[in-house]
């Protein structure tokens, strides 16, 4: 096993620690450092670390008389991408893990920290098997929290909601997203786009879900194959594929898409109606918006109009004017945790309290610009109910002239609810990203 990489996975881990950044950004940021037959081993370790974090920092705590909390950086980095190794990795390279961890410390100048680091794994190693039992020997819900590595409130609230199947939840969250792209149809049908990416010696399958999904089950760099460069698909999942499904818009329609970034709503949408009609394409940050206009250009979608502009404000000259709202709002995330683990650690109440009142805001302001004979589609990429369902019941109780439509028509017999107008996708039962999706009418 070669050092460059480790350095570099350590570094990364450094960023995503200290800065609070998403993981899948850092990493696709740093890929370029490391030689490509280390890059796999390294994606897998940094996400493994942030994934696996309390489990790892358990492990350590019980090692060293010195805590995690009182470690310098660097060799909490260090003892944390050893652990995960040693534990979640083929355990032929032990040695190695050890001896390039102490490496590591011992070239940044730190012979003390290097003695440490090399007494504690030394230790770790001798301890494997004991260390297995006593975490099998914690309380419940000690032993879910340091075993999948979610806060214990985390595992209190989804104990009431999901009961004895939290365990399932806890696993199907840690494993990892399979990579999901959408067939833009003005270029080309599924069908047709399965035979050459299988010419290609790309293994593709149909989403069981979503229409114009394919799951590439041997994900690479899809983005530089000729059928990325030429618009024939985009990467989008499948959960967030359906939420187009079910907007499901006619041609010639106006659709006003609130808070568009990336853009896979607003250009699913684009591809439906044919390239026909007008979406107006509105998001806060404008870098995001950049992104937009590139995929448009790529997909050669021209009747999307890009803007920034703030959903929690209301816009008086759009009231009444839409045929659909696409309403994806800022949510707390907790149904994409495969794609992006830290997302686990660092939500709080208040946060919770704040950002439901943000939904709650764009919900209204969307109701108001569809027509007496317009719908919207309100999604979020969490599995909290406080976010979906009982949102969805607040707004329908304060605003009398509007229900949720049936769209079993849009998703096939697979969801129970479809009939009373939202779905619930969770991973451990459905294999996608937690989503909510609802559709509301002006009766």
């Amino acid at each position: 096993m070669n050092n460059s990489y480790r350095t570099q996975a350590i570094e990364t881990l450094k960023k995503i620690f200290k800065d609070k950044s998403y993981s899948n950004i850092v990493i696709n940021n740093d890929m370029k450092n490391v030689e490509r037959r280390f890059l796999s081993l390294y994606r897998k370790s940094v996400l493994g670390v942030v994934e696996n974090l309390i489990y790892i920092d358990w492990i350590i705590n019980e090692m060293s008389v010195t805590k995690t909390k009182k470690m310098e950086m660097d060799v909490l980095t260090v003892l944390r991408l050893a652990v995960y190794q040693i534990f979640f990795l083929d355990k032929s390279h032990e040695n190695i893990v050890v001896n390039e961890s102490v490496q590591y410390i011992k070239d940044k100048g730190n012979v003390r920290g290097s003695k440490f680091v090399n007494a504690v794994l030394r230790n770790t190693l001798r301890n494997k098997d004991k260390l297995t039992a006593k975490m099998n020997e914690l309380p419940e819900d000690e032993y879910l929290s340091v075993k999948y590595s979610y806060p214990k409130e985390l595992i209190i609230k989804w104990k009431k909601q999901f009961g004895k199947d939290v365990e399932q939840v806890l696993i199907a969250n840690n494993t990892e997203a399979p990579l999901e792209i959408r067939v833009n149809t003005l270029k080309i049908q599924r069908d047709e786009l399965i035979k050459l990416l299988e010419e290609k010696g790309i293994k593709v399958y149909k989403c069981k879900y979503a229409d114009k999904g394919l799951v590439i089950e041997n994900p690479f760099e899809i983005d530089k194959t000729s059928e990325y460069k030429d618009g024939l698909f985009s990467v989008q999942s499948e959960s967030s594929m359906l939420s187009g499904q079910i907007l499901n818009p006619k041609e010639n329609s106006f659709i006003i898409d609130m808070c568009a970034a990336p853009g896979g709503k607003t250009l699913n949408a684009a591809e439906m109606m044919n390239n026909t009609g007008k979406i107006i394409a509105r998001d806060i940050y404008p870098g995001k918006l950049k992104l937009i206009e590139n995929e448009l250009k790529r997909l050669g979608i021209s009747n999307v109009k890009v803007e920034k502009y703030d959903a929690t404000v209301l816009d008086e000259s759009l009231i009444e004017k839409a045929d659909y709202v696409i309403a994806d709002v800022p949510c707390t995330g907790l149904g994409i945790i495969r794609r992006k683990p830290e997302i686990k650690y660092n939500k709080t109440d208040k946060e919770l309290n704040d950002i439901k009142e943000i939904q709650y805001k764009i919900l209204e302001n969307a109701s108001k610009y569809i027509k007496q004979t317009g719908e919207l589609v309100y999604s979020t990429c969490t599995t909290n109910l406080e976010e979906n369902f009982e949102l969805i019941n607040r707004f329908l109780k304060n605003n009398k002239g509007y229900a949720l439509a049936d769209i079993s028509e849009n998703v096939h017999e697979y969801f129970d609810a479809a009939g009373q107008g939202y779905i619930e996708i969770y991973p451990h039962l459905h294999g996608m990203d937690g989503f909510f999706i609802a559709k509301i009418k002006r009766i």
